[in-house]
């Protein structure tokens, strides 16, 4: 399921969201949105991480975790504590995605969920040709709406970049779905909205498993950026390193540091208190990276769910999500595609995935 299966990838999702509510679920292309109108929120903030079930990430913390423990993998007392305090899809899952982890990143920017694992070495390659496909990009293009790619540890400063880096970057090319679609890939203007996060890499040189305790990277690049609403785009997808992101670890405890430091400085910016913004964190996948690796702490049996919740502040004059809310409902990837659509409404790009009856957006989790 992963580019290495012994080094496979955890990734992360934030999503944090600028969506504008009417009555109409879909628009003509080239329509255009007023702010008034989106449903739910104006600015939505995208993370999402790797290689991770549920039962891996929410739930007791056990540093002593062993491959029979029923409890979640080393320290995630703040993923836990984030979604009890806010809305926690339980069942949530990444059905219908083949591929890899970058299946997973393609199905939440456009529907798609039949990539070739053979794009999880990266993009624009004989065995990956670029992907001719609509995608969130278009749609919010077309509505007038903004959007911004955040990378951690990219080796550019913004542009297009499909080649891995390792140390001290951590950058892995099928973390970042925005390069594989050929209208994003062959337009510069397009490219120099994917940019840097952060501006300095704090993670040392060292070789997988990347397990804690290690320092986490600051994505001060982003936060700036939620500083204003002339800064902040209405649609931001932020992508953490492979070392951030859980995707070189199977015990958790990276990723629940991380999350500990950029979440409240997401929730606190100026953006969140004063604007309906909302947050949506998930993984790629279930299961974990290092899967029967000597060198690893292996995991148990995976549930099929994966950890996904909306958040939002809570002081806000215009909260935009529920607190301390959980549902069961069998949510997916093209669930969340869908709420975005359905936000801002925008139309659906796959007939059988997100524009399917059959799949419903995420709006119970709203105020």
């Amino acid at each position: 399921m992963r580019l290495y299966r012994l080094l496979g990838g955890l990734s992360l999702i934030l999503l944090v969201s600028a969506a504008l509510g009417a009555t109409s679920l879909n628009v003509p292309n080239g329509g255009s949105i007023s702010a008034s109108s989106a449903r739910w929120f104006d600015y939505v903030v995208v993370i999402m991480l790797e290689n991770h079930s549920i039962n891996y990430t929410y739930g007791i913390s056990n540093p002593s975790w062993t491959n029979s423990s029923s409890t979640c993998l080393g320290n995630c007392t703040f993923l836990t504590s984030i979604a009890n305090q806010n809305a926690l899809a339980e069942g949530y899952t990444n059905t219908g995605v083949t591929g890899g982890s970058i299946g997973d990143y393609i199905a939440i920017t456009s529907g798609f969920g039949n990539t070739s694992s053979s794009c999880q070495g990266g993009p624009a390659t004989t065995s990956c040709p670029l992907l001719q496909r609509p995608n969130i990009v278009d749609s919010l293009e077309n509505a007038h709406l903004t959007w911004r790619a955040y990378m951690e540890g990219y080796p550019i400063a913004s542009g297009c970049y499909n080649d891995f880096s390792s140390y001290p970057d951590y950058y892995a090319p099928n973390h970042n779905p925005f390069i594989y679609y050929s209208d994003i890939q062959n337009n510069a203007v397009r490219c120099s909205r994917i940019v840097r996060a952060n501006s300095i890499d704090t993670q040392p040189n060292i070789s997988p498993p990347r397990c804690g305790p290690i320092p986490v990277d600051n994505d001060d690049l982003f936060l700036n950026d939620l500083g204003s609403v002339a800064d902040a785009s209405n649609y931001m997808f932020l992508v953490p390193n492979t070392v951030d992101d859980n995707h070189d670890c199977n015990d958790v405890s990276v990723g629940n540091a991380w999350l500990q430091q950029m979440v409240p400085q997401i929730l606190n910016s100026y953006l969140f208190r004063t604007q309906r913004a909302a947050l949506f964190i998930t993984y790629d996948e279930p299961d974990c990276t290092y899967i029967g690796s000597p060198t690893s702490i292996d995991c148990p049996p995976a549930a099929p769910q994966i950890y996904a919740v909306w958040a939002s502040n809570p002081t806000s004059s215009k909260p935009t999500t529920l607190t301390s809310f959980k549902s069961t409902f069998p949510f997916t990837h093209f669930s969340q595609l869908k709420t975005v659509e359905d936000n801002w409404h925008l139309p659906y790009l796959i007939a059988s995935t997100d524009g399917s009856p059959s799949t419903e957006d995420m709006q119970v989790f709203f105020v």
